[in-house]
């Protein structure tokens, strides 16, 4: 509740006890009056009845309690006026009041809205974005948010510069700009460099003649930037002996990474790890082994070599200077495991020996190996299988290696072989076990019968002969042989006489021109050496065939005709005498014209591609 309300309600709690006291006032007079009118009447009734003669007596009283009443009256209503007087006083002090009070709250309340609208003026206008400076490699990206001097002015922020081409990983420094709520600032992005290189140091065993080098005796070094390397007042190396070697690391920026090296000028190595039975070297150990190689004996050398696996000790002396060398002798080399795949038949497998039969050889330096089978063999799963063998030598060095077991089941029969295709003349004799032979993977060689009862030599003609074999376990092997009985001309005379009988007899030139044309397609193939034969038997040849069976064809028709071909021997066809003049004809398919044709239709036609005959040496077809 505020101070000027507060205020208002004492007044009117005020106000409400005044009027309730005039009221109780008004009240009382009431009841006093009833209570004088009543004893009044008593009276009255009283004198009435006793004496007649008190009445003006009473009368008199009456009058006199009537001014006393009247009197008492007036002194109340002057104390009410009074009363009213002092309220309305008060009144008027409390309304003077709470207009000053309202007079305060307006002018706190303009101050209020002056001071508010100074901080939005200023919240308005002043700076959103501060510089920035960040070590370079440290972030993969700058966001807005970087910029921003607090989070709050993220919303309707904008950065207007593309920083995707700026390359974090190098010093630099860059204008950017950026706006909020459409108010644009510039501010710097600065990229520095102010972390040293990393560098990993070793300490160094060297010999005498060494040059100092800063880079040998660093392992890995690692900065943004470029980096120098280099050593802090080097000493004098003028003996054998220790010495601190201060290498410092500096980028570009002038960051630098130091640190105090060791380098011990020594004959010999600190320290040597070798195999056990491995061969120790003088060069193994010495800087120098052709200048210093006296001082190591090679009788302690093999001795150490070949001793069990532990740290051993060289002392050697120079100088005035005694070195121990540590020889530390290990075995980790493990063992070698040379194992072979097997392959067997499912009722042989009695016969294997475990993982014995899969192990060719082991060996170690050591001495001892010890071998285990690591998987479990299943004699009764026919396909393959693998088998792990695991090689451990003295200590516990393994090797492992995995080989296959194949089981067979034997249905393979015999491999006839000799089957290469005959050919005879027509009513010659072969013999067809000649050659051959049967042999299985298990049994070696087999019996093989021969059935020749569909090839007949006394025909021409193509024919097989069936050659079957069996092992002893009943797996049959069953192969055909080609059987080619050659035809003679008297065959080849028949054929085209068949032919010529079933399709051409008694047809005019073009017809029979056709008819071969249409009845044998065309290839390549000249017909080896009886085209008449391979065309008629297999109903296909080149133009050559073509040309060869029309001119067979009308020689026994009675009819004259020539074979012509092209002056490059490419193309066949027929030169036709009909009623004493020439005409071409051709029954090779395709675009060749079939005739009748002259020399000009011929040569012109599309079939002929330009191509020309010897005009000479032929009729002419006018």
């Amino acid at each position: 509740m505020s101070k000027n309300s507060k205020e208002k309600s004492i007044k009117a709690k005020k106000l409400n006890n005044k009027e309730d006291e005039e009221k109780q006032d008004i009240k009382q007079d009431d009841e006093e009056n009833k209570l004088k009118a009543k004893t009044e009447n008593e009276t009255k009734n009283k004198i009435e009845d006793e004496v007649e003669n008190e009445i003006d007596n009473k009368a008199e009283d009456k009058t006199k309690n009537e001014k006393e009443k009247k009197k008492e009256n007036n002194k109340k209503n002057k104390d009410n006026k009074d009363n009213e007087n002092e309220l309305k006083k008060e009144d008027t002090k409390e309304n003077k009041l709470v207009k000053r009070i309202i007079w305060v709250i307006v002018i706190v309340a303009i101050i209020i809205e002056l001071i508010y609208g100074g901080y939005l003026l200023y919240e308005k206008f002043k700076n959103k974005f501060h510089n920035i400076e960040i070590e370079i490699g440290s972030v993969t990206e700058i966001r807005m948010e970087d910029f921003l001097i607090d989070e709050k002015y993220k919303e309707d922020s904008v950065m207007h510069t593309d920083l995707s081409n700026i390359d974090l990983k190098k010093v630099g420094e860059y204008k950017v700009k950026l706006s909020h709520d459409e108010k644009e600032e510039e501010v710097t992005l600065k990229l520095v460099d102010t972390t040293p290189p990393e560098v990993e140091f070793q300490d160094l065993n060297k010999y005498i003649d060494y040059n100092l080098s800063a880079d040998d005796f660093i392992v890995k070094k690692e900065d943004l930037s470029e980096m120098e390397t280099g050593i802090i007042n080097p000493p004098k190396l003028d003996k054998f002996g220790d010495y601190n070697i201060t290498v410092g690391v500096k980028d570009i920026y002038g960051n630098m990474t130091t640190k105090v090296c060791k380098l011990y000028l020594r004959w010999i190595k600190e320290s040597l790890s070798i195999e056990r039975g491995q061969e120790i070297k003088k060069e193994d150990l010495l800087y120098n082994a052709e200048i210093d190689g006296n001082l190591l004996d090679e009788n302690r050398l093999k001795e150490i070599a070949n001793s069990d696996i532990g740290d051993y000790e060289v002392e050697t002396s120079k100088d005035g200077v005694t070195v121990k060398t540590k020889i530390k002798v290990t075995d980790l080399t493990p063992p070698n495991l040379e194992v072979k795949n097997i392959s067997i038949y499912d009722d042989e497998v009695s016969t294997l020996n475990g993982k014995d039969s899969f192990i060719v050889s082991t060996s170690d330096a050591s001495g001892e190996v010890t071998t285990n089978l690591k998987t479990e063999l299943n004699l009764s799963n026919i396909g393959t299988q693998d088998v792990v063998i695991e090689a451990i030598d003295k200590y516990l060095n393994k090797t492992e290696k995995t080989a296959t077991l194949t089981i067979m089941k034997d249905t393979k029969g015999p491999v006839i072989s000799g089957l290469s295709q005959i050919t005879i003349q027509r009513g010659g004799s072969i013999n067809l076990r000649s050659g051959v032979s049967a042999r299985d993977d298990r049994d070696g060689g087999c019996d093989f019968q021969v059935d020749d009862s569909k090839v007949d030599t006394n025909t021409a003609g193509t024919y097989y002969a069936t050659y079957t074999s069996k092992d002893k376990r009943g797996n049959t092997t069953t192969n055909k042989r080609k059987i080619v009985v050659n035809h003679n001309q008297e065959d080849t005379n028949n054929k085209f006489n068949e032919y010529y009988n079933q399709n051409l007899a008694g047809k005019s030139v073009l017809d029979i021109v056709q008819t071969i044309r249409n009845g044998i397609r065309y290839n390549s193939n000249w017909g080896g050496d009886d085209p008449i034969w391979y065309g008629l038997t297999n109903r296909v040849g080149n133009c050559y065939v073509h040309a060869l069976l029309v001119k067979k064809a009308l020689d026994k028709k009675g009819v004259s005709n020539i074979l012509v071909h092209t002056t490059d021997n490419s193309h066949y066809w027929n030169l036709v005498n009909e009623g004493g003049r020439y005409r071409h004809y051709d029954s090779t398919p395709g675009s060749h014209i079939v005739g009748p044709a002259t020399d000009e239709e011929k040569y012109t036609s599309a079939g002929m591609r330009g191509r020309n005959w010897d005009r000479n040496a032929y009729p002419k077809a006018e």
